[in-house]
């Protein structure tokens, strides 16, 4: 039925992949320094929000979005009204028409900051 050596073969790419699949990332590399601004009490949002943080002190929180053009929406209107600062982190960000949209929101915010 099987061949010896094809039974030998798929047992060493299996134990070849669970070993792959448990390694570790590297940790000898120097990362830049993340820190956030907590201090938003002076910003609209910060006074829009303040109930909600004082309901829950130290804790952050979050919101999902059902579908991609909501994400974009809340994206686009978040950058518009940003006043000191964003935090962008993309696992995945492409030379395309939403990419160059968002860039283009956020050279903005940018802009507004740096003519404030």
């Amino acid at each position: 039925m099987y061949r010896p050596a094809i039974i030998v073969q798929l047992l060493t790419a299996a134990v070849i992949i669970l070993i792959a699949g448990c390694a570790t990332l590297p940790k000898d590399f120097d990362r830049p320094v993340s820190y956030a601004y907590t201090n938003t009490k002076d910003t609209a949002f910060g006074r829009k929000r303040a109930d909600e943080r004082a309901a829950y002190p130290g804790k952050s929180g979050f919101h999902l979005l059902s579908n991609g053009l909501d994400a974009f929406v809340a994206r686009a209107v978040l950058s518009h009204y940003a006043e000191r600062s964003i935090d962008v982190q993309y696992y995945l960000y492409h030379n395309d028409l939403v990419g160059r949209l968002f860039t283009d929101l956020l050279l903005k915010a940018a802009d507004r900051r740096n003519h404030a």
